[in-house]
């Protein structure tokens, strides 16, 4: 047996690789990576239902995995509040950092570091349009293309700094000192409203008719996926107690094809949806900044391999976005008739 210290811990606990030892709360060999697949996916929905899902499991089994992750970790993670379920403290800390651990341990899984290829993380709205036209442009290539999707720039540059992904296209809407990034294109938003409702005087409706249609407001777990957009309705008197909010942008489409709902998205994407659904594009009355799309890397690495990289991928996206967004301008003459 052991000797015991002052503190009545066993002084010969097992030793980490830099000499440290290990406590037992450290212990992961009880821990399912299940458990941390159902943990990445509440932490991500904040909801047991949609985690469930999510996963595609029942809702039983989520509930029973997190009564385990709260065992294991001591806290709630997800509790009900005023305005419905919300993360705990630690939760709001975890959601932080399992994400990116879970990158990290798909990658190690996958062998994906050994395999040879490009991989890129799309942002949601964007791979509809753009993967299959993205998958062509690098068959005749030796280098296959991977292709992960993002919903929100926390995500995607997660997935960067976990190494899961080398670049990713999107947009985000600050600063990172660790991230470089080179501009794919910019362009204007459209508004989509159901195509039998649309009685709003043309596809240029006046600003008041405008104001006083229903927005959507798309948010992605807590982050505003155009908050450029919510800027602009704000500026004029709208307030964010007066839009609708959404996840998910078909999501939102499909409500605003059967409603009176009015959802402002980027061009290219209006385009894409208006191929599957009966919507009208009006054109805003008010000023929108532009959406800005850019490719997104590691700050260092070889410059000559990303150049290439860069300039096939970015060439393959303008060409999409220029069709989808002529889509789009193609409807204004019926939306007005």
């Amino acid at each position: 047996m052991g000797n015991k210290s002052d503190s009545g811990h066993i002084d010969n606990l097992p030793l980490s690789n830099d000499g440290n030892k290990i406590k037992p709360d450290m212990n992961l060999s009880g821990v399912d990576l299940n458990l941390l697949v159902v943990l990445e996916a509440v932490l991500l929905t904040r909801n047991v239902t949609h985690a469930a899902r999510r996963l595609g499991q029942a809702q039983p089994a989520v509930s029973r995995a997190l009564a385990r992750l709260r065992e294991i970790l001591g806290d709630d993670l997800v509790v009900r509040s005023s305005t419905g379920l919300k993360l705990t403290s630690r939760g709001e800390r975890l959601a932080e950092t399992v994400p990116l651990a879970m990158a990290h341990i798909r990658e190690v899984v996958s062998s994906r570091q050994a395999e040879q290829g490009v991989r890129v993380s799309i942002n949601a709205g964007l791979t509809p349009a753009l993967l299959p036209h993205l998958l062509k442009s690098t068959a005749r290539e030796n280098e296959p293309l991977k292709v992960n999707t993002h919903k929100t720039p926390r995500e995607g540059l997660g997935q960067l700094r976990a190494r899961a992904v080398e670049y990713m296209l999107g947009s985000v809407h600050e600063a990172c000192d660790d991230i470089e990034h080179e501009l794919m294109f910019s362009e204007e938003f459209v508004t989509l409203v159901a195509f039998e409702r649309h009685d709003l005087g043309g596809v240029r409706p006046s600003e008041k008719a405008f104001l006083d249609l229903t927005h959507i407001h798309l948010v992605e777990n807590g982050t505003e996926t155009y908050p450029q957009v919510v800027d602009a309705l704000m500026k004029y008197g709208r307030r964010r107690t007066q839009l609708f909010e959404v996840q998910d942008i078909t999501s939102a489409a499909l409500m605003v094809s059967e409603s009176g709902l009015a959802l402002t998205v980027p061009r290219s994407i209006a385009g894409w949806l208006t191929k599957t659904l009966h919507l009208s594009a009006l054109v805003p009355p008010l000023a929108i900044k532009q959406q800005e799309v850019s490719m997104y890397w590691l700050a260092g690495g070889s410059a000559l391999s990303r150049r290439r990289v860069i300039g096939d991928i970015g060439a393959a996206a303008r060409s999409v976005v220029e069709q989808e967004q002529a889509h789009a301008r193609l409807l204004r003459p019926i939306a007005e008739a």
